[in-house]
């Protein structure tokens, strides 16, 4: 009986915290504004996601490692994978950074583009991990988790 009585509690705080900005806070940071998209190219789609994130503690925060994963949903397999780093001075207190991070592998022009037989993104399914770790003492944040990659196509900067 107490287990039906938290479930609802459970559901109601998850909805409400689902409800605020979409702000993660870990290790001093703050993560927000996360975003996928495709980096179109002549020889495919590169999948990126970007984020800002801000040092909202006094002090200077530490290192902070990023790692992304691009998961194929169709063969619960990792289709391409992504890293960043900011130094603690990249990050000083109270200030914040764009991170954009894209993925080692492409699709291909006819899976980004599509054609006269084939829309663009038809058989794809993909979906975004990105993990945080964050200061000396390796705080460990989960920033994006299982996020539906968008069919969003942004030309590549050389």
């Amino acid at each position: 009986m107490r287990w039906l009585l938290a479930m609802p509690l459970t559901a109601a705080l998850a909805t409400s915290a689902a409800a605020q900005s979409g702000i993660l806070r870990a290790g001093g940071a703050e993560f927000l504004g996360v975003k996928t998209y495709w980096t179109e190219k002549r020889d495919g789609c590169r999948p990126v996601i970007s984020f800002q994130v801000k040092n909202t503690s006094a002090e200077e925060i530490g290192p902070i490692e990023f790692r992304l994963e691009v998961v194929d949903t169709d063969s619960h397999s990792v289709f391409a994978r992504g890293e960043a780093s900011l130094a603690s001075s990249d990050l000083p207190p109270g200030r914040s950074r764009e991170i954009a991070i894209g993925g080692d592998r492409d699709i291909t022009p006819l899976d980004c583009l599509g054609d006269m037989h084939q829309i663009a993104f038809s058989g794809i399914h993909f979906t975004v991990r990105l993990n945080a770790t964050i200061g000396k003492d390796a705080e460990h944040g989960k920033i994006a988790w299982d996020t539906p990659m968008s069919e969003e196509r942004v030309p590549a900067q050389n």
